[in-house]
């Protein structure tokens, strides 16, 4: 079960070590900020990887309910870090549109799930 989720547990170490350093530079680029769109990705990827482990561990069980659970739970966290910045790094900043930006990505992710899951399938059964 453990190797079934590796991918995520990585991500979500690498979301850990991204939130605890002082300020990363990212470009600046005016229409969107490059800041929340990697908020949301990551979180996005995060979600996106806890939801395909829990596919391959437990295939029938990959429901709408598991979906919320998961979209929940890495929202709660993003919103965790957020308050662990403010606290513990000085370098860093509690930013309640970094939330947002986690949740948006989170949700995209559980929202897609499903219909990338089943374009993936329809690939590799039309190469068999």
């Amino acid at each position: 079960m453990p190797t079934k989720f590796l991918p995520a547990i990585l991500w979500l170490a690498i979301i850990t070590y991204l939130s605890t350093q002082g300020g990363i530079s990212v470009p600046e680029f005016n229409l969107i900020q490059m800041d929340k769109v990697g908020h949301a990705t990551a979180y996005c990827l995060l979600v996106w990887l806890l939801l395909f482990g829990w596919y391959r561990f437990e295939p029938g069980r990959a429901t709408w309910a598991v979906g919320l659970l998961v979209f929940l739970a890495a929202s709660g966290y993003g919103i965790l870090m957020e308050f662990v910045q403010f606290t513990w790094f000085p370098n860093r900043h509690f930013e309640v549109d970094d939330m947002l930006a986690n949740a948006f990505g989170a949700a995209i992710a559980w929202m897609t799930f499903d219909r990338l899951k089943q374009f993936f399938r329809s690939l590799l059964t039309e190469k068999t």
